[in-house]
């Protein structure tokens, strides 16, 4: 471009100077020179008048041919247009190898709205999701899609826990479904939902084979308890004394083992539960506190309730009782003697929690996320010998899921640990009347 335009200046003086002599043999130089400004400048119009009309007929069109400058402009155009239409056909089949590879996944894609009207699928969706193209653009998913959390999972606009649900397409089938963050200008998001129904199906005979056998390991450990138990009653031999209270202890334990077992698998196998009862948490909680202070008897924990009697908890009793025990009752078996623990009942139209806090020696963060796994033990040593099953925080974990609440663990090594079960407002009733109670339960 420099080149060019170094020719050019060249010929304007080359041409400029020819007139004025020409303008002084004729004893006029203005007359020529005024004549070659106009025709240069014509030249400049008509060039820029061709690169109007290109520019109207779109740049995918021809370019004009001229001399001087605006060959150089042309040319160096017509190569910004070569390039552009080769970016365009590698984007192009990038995004077509794309679509392609997507349309190619197992798992189904779907591409919403911010009104979660579909705009996009691929053929996994017509397959788990029974979805059909192009009859299904442009409708609601939730009306294809039917899970009772979907609508709410959508309508909080960022990434939700995955779901579990029967594919539309075929009952027989289990999928997972999720939503994705909203993305784009238009806050769209995309429904991932993959087939799990080989995973579900072995999760299910796990399940089974649990509950069949700890149902029939009852029966035998009733019978054993029985006789430990008459034994321990007859006064046996000194030498026997140590023994029988040992298997006494033992068969006390695989006992609770299996009833944890028993109420687990049922859990896992009914699923989330629709109906409830309008608990009374405040008295609930009485109850299980004084509990856990016979529990802890000479260790002497400190235990301090604090609870809203107004706010009651929509749940099925007998299950929410097990899952709040079992966070109070690890408190005190997980703890040291004299450790103060917070139980603390609160909330309001839109939600409620209750929170376990002890000020113990708390859990390393490498454990937090398998805690409400089953047997998983932080301390194996200290649980087996407090008479813990391990079972405790999965129960109440699956408790809380079957009525739409969340429970959250956090713990600092030397600072203790909070567990927090949290309910959403659709799960919470409320009283006229709302005192406040706090009560330490602790030996004076």
């Amino acid at each position: 471009m420099l080149k060019a335009w170094r020719n050019e200046l060249l010929c304007v003086a080359g041409l400029g100077l020819g007139l004025f002599v020409l303008g002084l043999l004729i004893g006029a130089p203005e007359i020529p020179l005024g004549a070659g400004l106009v025709a240069y400048l014509g030249w400049h119009t008509y060039n820029l008048v061709l690169f109007q009309r290109w520019i109207g007929r779109g740049r995918g069109s021809r370019l004009p041919v001229s001399l001087g400058v605006w060959e150089a402009v042309f040319d160096g155009l017509q190569r910004l247009q070569l390039r552009s239409r080769r970016r365009r056909r590698a984007l192009v089949q990038t995004l077509s190898e794309f679509r392609g590879a997507v349309a190619r996944l197992p798992d189904a894609l779907v591409v919403l709205d911010d009104d979660n009207q579909i705009l996009w699928f691929n053929a996994a969706a017509e397959r788990l999701l029974g979805l059909e193209w192009p009859q299904s653009l442009g409708q609601d998913v939730t009306g294809l899609v039917h899970h009772p959390v979907l609508p709410d999972a959508l309508a909080g606009g960022g990434p939700e826990r995955p779901m579990e649900i029967a594919s539309p397409a075929n009952g027989a089938w289990m999928l997972n479904l999720q939503a994705t963050g909203s993305f784009g200008q238009g806050h769209r998001r995309m429904l991932v939902a993959r087939d799990i129904t080989p995973f579900y199906r072995v999760d299910q005979i796990r399940r089974d084979f649990v509950a069949n056998v700890s149902h029939e390991l009852r029966t035998p450990i009733t019978v054993f308890r029985g006789y430990v138990e008459a034994l321990r009653d007859s006064e046996p031999a000194p030498d026997w004394v140590r023994p029988v209270a040992l298997m006494g202890e033992q068969t006390q334990r695989m006992q609770t083992l299996v009833d944890d077992l028993l109420l687990l698998s049922r859990l896992e196998l009914t699923g989330r539960s629709e109906s409830a009862d309008i608990v009374p948490v405040s008295e609930m909680l009485g109850s299980i506190v004084e509990q856990a202070r016979a529990l802890s008897g000479p260790n002497r924990h400190d235990l301090v309730l604090t609870t809203d009697p107004a706010v009651r908890a929509l749940a099925r009793k007998d299950e929410l009782y097990s899952a709040f025990s079992n966070l109070v009752f690890n408190a005190v078996r997980h703890t040291p003697p004299g450790t103060r623990i917070e139980v603390r009942w609160e909330g309001g139209p839109d939600h409620a929690s209750l929170t376990v806090r002890d000020f113990g020696d708390g859990i390393a963060a490498a454990h937090l996320p398998h805690l409400t796994e089953r047997f998983y033990r932080a301390d194996s040593g200290r649980s087996r010998q407090s008479g813990g099953t391990g079972l405790g925080l999965a129960i109440a974990k699956h408790v809380l899921e079957r009525c739409g609440a969340e429970l959250r663990i956090d713990s600092t090594l030397g600072q203790g640990s909070t567990f927090s079960c949290h309910f959403p407002g659709a799960r919470v009733d409320l009283a006229p009347v709302r005192p406040t109670v706090v009560a330490h339960l602790c030996d004076a």
